[in-house]
């Protein structure tokens, strides 16, 4: 047996502007800001963050068949390595505090053994899990195709999974009237744990205002 349904989302906000107001990164505790906390979630991401509790874990939820609570847990390595490409951005914070919540919920612990760009190798492991399985990455990644047109998390759960179908898998990130959408969960289904991928969902959070339905 293996994953009966993988959901991806997207890391919460990251510094930038939201309706008009500009957000520096920030930890958990508020130790690090401003500048220094580039790699990490705004304070808006913090609140998805929590969010993100209700909506997949009891007693609140989750709230439709569509999505489960998960029983294992993935976000990419937050810790710089000696030997990252020098001509990427490098590790984030963001995906690994995205799921910190949650986690803490539910008592488990994030898988963060993989760097960003070896989700293939992460989606191995994920896919090799008994039951629901919620991965949170950077969403240049997560869609048909990455931004530089390599085979994206979409694509490889199908080839790993040896489905043919590609149902209405966006192509690249979806976008909404504020940019690239923050608000999306990927969802995969496999009820018997093996084989084929049985149906995709692309459901949206509406958790925080602005989200879109």
């Amino acid at each position: 047996m293996g994953a009966t349904k993988i959901m991806v989302i997207r890391h919460a906000e990251r510094p930038g502007s939201y309706n008009g107001v500009s957000y520096s990164g920030v930890d958990k505790v508020g130790s690090v800001s401003g500048d220094a906390g580039k790699k990490h979630l705004v304070t808006l991401g913090w609140e998805r963050a929590g969010a993100l509790v209700g909506l997949f874990a009891p007693p609140h939820g989750p709230k439709t068949p569509v999505l489960a609570t998960p029983q294992f847990l993935f976000a990419s390595d937050p810790a710089a390595k000696p030997d990252d490409d020098a001509g990427d951005e490098g590790p984030s914070q963001r995906p690994y505090e995205t799921l910190t919540a949650v986690a803490t919920k539910l008592g488990l612990t994030i898988d963060k053994s993989h760097r960003k760009k070896h989700y293939a190798e992460m989606l191995k492991a994920a896919l090799a899990c008994d039951g629901a399985v919620l991965i949170a990455w950077q969403h240049e990644d997560i869609a048909w195709k990455t931004k530089t047109g390599d085979p994206g998390i979409c694509q490889v759960i199908l080839t790993e999974t040896g489905t043919t179908k590609t149902f209405d898998i966006p192509t690249s990130w979806p976008v909404g009237p504020a940019g690239a959408r923050y608000d999306l969960v990927f969802v995969f289904d496999r009820p018997s744990g093996s084989g084929p991928i049985t149906a995709f969902t692309l459901f949206p959070q509406q958790l925080l205002a602005g989200d879109l339905p």
